[in-house]
């Protein structure tokens, strides 16, 4: 393929980028020449938005999954948790008390031992800033240490600890010198974690790492002690990269491209499961989606089959409820709205607004959102709503949709959601909850009364009857379907195209977005 000259040197500086990482960095004095192999990961977006493990909640998870270790680590081939830097651990009848034994062995990046005193400074730390994810700890009264490898967790309700602490966000111990730092400390590409990788050189758009030497796994030949992580948000771009063979790893390419790589002799195109859906939130607070008929309204005017296999060329499927499949909380007998104009326009009716216009706002780096909004806003112009776009992008929708005053705010919110960690609350929490619960992501903007209870009964059943937290969850999916808080449009399938001169490439599911770099090898 001929590449145009713009395109030729936009590839030349990445690569001229990464050559000088390498070369001219202090930080990456640690590596030595002979390990200068690079893995180069092109990756759609930017790749992080903070690099603090306490309350990044953002793409930045996949950066802190290489370089910070968590307790815990949900196995997504199991369904079950399995140890991390801790060994085992253990709670008294009721699960509000968790002991939890750690490893001897492990040391941070700056030469301290990870100890119980370390686990509990971390934890600390991160529910006492409560940013990002920091509200999975809102059970926990304190943490105790109660021996130097042991540290138990005192609870004011009953919780899985353990499920909580394998989360990707807020759940990431540290060293103890890096507690007091402060947002721009981080962001300056310093870290304290005790994984495979330390950050080495960053910038906004790109991120390199570099392997730390005294990893307890030790490292082979075949390892990448160099990973670049950089920001190449133009499909058409990563796709020439792949091809060119500068870039090894790749993600969220269009379909065209993604056809187009599949028949590359030197690529190979990996599937990875998925807990991601795409959801649209409605502004309850605000007319005309305050009414229930006209969010209904909206929701049968939705071109799901449309959207699954013309735009998405059959690469996802319609959802079914909040929860996707292969995740508990799921279920196949939750009714899905279907694309019908005439019961559209029945609801229309009821809710009595004619001749208005609602807002949504979405981000157009993704060209299927754009295609698929195109016949949404066909669809609802038949039945006599007009929908206007938003094109903008993350930080300009968040801006909006916080604005103090609800009419202030988008009518609808498109959403790419996963969870914070493997458990059905890392989308009732956030998305439903009020502000003083949650992370602040509930652009339904519900009272904490609507779901707030039964939500908090559900977390706290998940510790002692899993068969029942998963009833009450399918039971708040059975109400938000019948009001139409949300349109559920579509469960994404996510495809990594890999050059074949490397191997290991997987995502976990309960960490989306996340490749663990230590796993790729050399082939």
């Amino acid at each position: 393929m001929m590449m145009s000259m713009k395109r030729v040197l936009t590839i030349l500086l990445v690569l001229m980028a990464a050559v000088s990482i390498f070369a001219g960095c202090s930080k990456s004095s640690q590596t030595d020449s002979k390990d200068a192999k690079v893995l180069y990961h092109a990756y759609y977006s930017e790749p992080y938005v903070t690099l603090d493990p306490s309350t990044e909640q953002s793409n930045g998870v996949k950066i802190l999954y290489n370089v910070y270790e968590t307790l815990t680590h949900y196995d997504d081939q199991s369904g079950e948790v399995k140890p991390e830097l801790a060994t085992e651990w253990s709670s008294n009848a009721d699960a509000t008390e968790w002991v939890f034994k750690l490893r001897d062995d492990v040391s941070f990046h700056d030469g301290e031992k990870m100890n119980a005193e370390a686990v509990k400074k971390s934890i600390d730390r991160t529910i006492a800033l409560g940013k990002g994810a920091a509200y999975i700890w809102d059970s926990v009264e304190s943490v105790e240490v109660t021996g130097e490898y042991e540290v138990t967790f005192h609870l004011s309700y009953s919780a899985s600890v353990p499920l909580i602490a394998s989360a990707g966000y807020g759940a990431y111990i540290m060293s103890p010198n890096v507690i007091d730092k402060d947002l721009e400390w981080f962001n300056e590409g310093n870290d304290g974690g005790s994984g495979p990788y330390t950050i080495s050189a960053i910038s906004a758009r790109a991120v390199t790492l570099s392997a730390y030497e005294n990893y307890r796994g030790g490292w082979k030949d075949q390892q990448y002690k160099n990973i670049y992580i950089q920001e190449v948000s133009d499909s058409s771009i990563r796709r020439e990269l792949l091809e060119t063979g500068e870039a090894q790893l790749a993600s969220d390419l269009t379909q065209e491209d993604l056809s187009a790589l599949s028949k590359e002799d030197g690529l190979t195109v990996v599937p990875a499961d998925s807990f991601t859906n795409i959801i649209l939130m409605l502004n309850t607070k605000s007319e005309p989606c305050s009414n229930a008929d006209f969010r209904k309204a909206l929701a049968y005017a939705f071109p799901y089959e449309e959207t699954v296999h013309d735009v998405l060329k059959d690469n996802a499927a319609q959802s079914r409820g909040m929860v996707p499949t292969g995740l508990w909380g799921h279920s196949d007998d939750l009714m899905q709205y279907s694309c019908d104009l005439e019961k559209a326009g029945e609801y229309l009716e009821k809710s009595g607004f004619v001749n208005v216009t609602v807002t949504i706002s979405y981000m157009g780096s993704d060209v299927a959102y754009s295609e698929m909004l195109q016949v949404y806003k066909e669809n609802l112009t038949q039945i006599g709503v007009n929908l206007k776009l938003l094109n903008m992008d993350w930080d300009a929708q968040m801006a909006l949709a916080k604005s103090s005053d609800p009419d202030d705010c988008q009518d609808i919110m498109l959403m790419k959601w996963w969870p914070d960690y493997a458990d059905p609350a890392g989308w009732f929490t956030p998305l439903l909850m009020n502000n003083k619960d949650s992370a602040g992501y509930n652009f339904c903007y519900l009272d904490d009364d609507v779901f707030g209870e039964e939500n908090r009964e559900a977390v706290r059943l998940t510790a002692t009857d899993k068969g029942a937290a998963e009833e009450l969850y399918i039971q708040m999916q059975e109400k938000i379907l019948d009001e139409c808080y949300m349109i559920f449009a579509y469960n994404t399938m996510q495809y990594y195209v890999i050059s074949n001169t490397i191997s290991g490439v997987y995502e976990n599911p309960a960490y989306q977005t996340c490749i663990y770099y230590y796993e790729i090898t050399t082939n």
